[in-house]
């Protein structure tokens, strides 16, 4: 593994990429945490944060497509609904909708994380060469 392709990366890539690591640890620890607990809370608010910082992050980003936004896009507008829902969701008493909104944004977290590990993508090109 090299990490030459992400240092190469545009400052956009590498603060997205960052917070999306970090979102990507803190939200499955907040998932397998006991829930209700203050703890929860805030480390769920601390995962909101890195999600909101992640799917805004993206819009700077437009290699795939040059200078275009690109479908992957879709799922941080998806993102960017979705976790003020969840928190709408729990402060009207719908644990079970606030439970599916944030593991359905985890789940895309993960589904775009294995995005970027295709041939010729930065992720991709860290873990498998040119």
């Amino acid at each position: 593994m090299t990490l030459e392709p992400i240092l190469a990366a545009s400052d956009a890539i590498k603060l997205h990429a960052a917070v999306a690591v970090l979102a990507l640890g803190v939200g499955g620890a907040v998932l397998f945490m006991r829930k209700g607990t203050s703890a929860h809370r805030a480390v769920g608010w601390a995962w909101i944060v890195l999600m909101g910082v992640t799917a805004l992050s993206s819009f700077a980003i437009r290699e795939v497509i040059p200078g275009w936004f690109s479908p992957i896009h879709i799922l941080s507008i998806v993102t960017l609904v979705t976790l003020p829902l969840a928190v709408w969701r729990r402060r009207n008493g719908d644990i079970a909708g606030h439970a599916r909104a944030m593991q359905g944004a985890f789940y895309g977290l993960l589904g775009a994380g294995a995005f970027t590990m295709l041939p010729g993508r930065i992720i991709g090109r860290m873990l498998f060469g040119p």
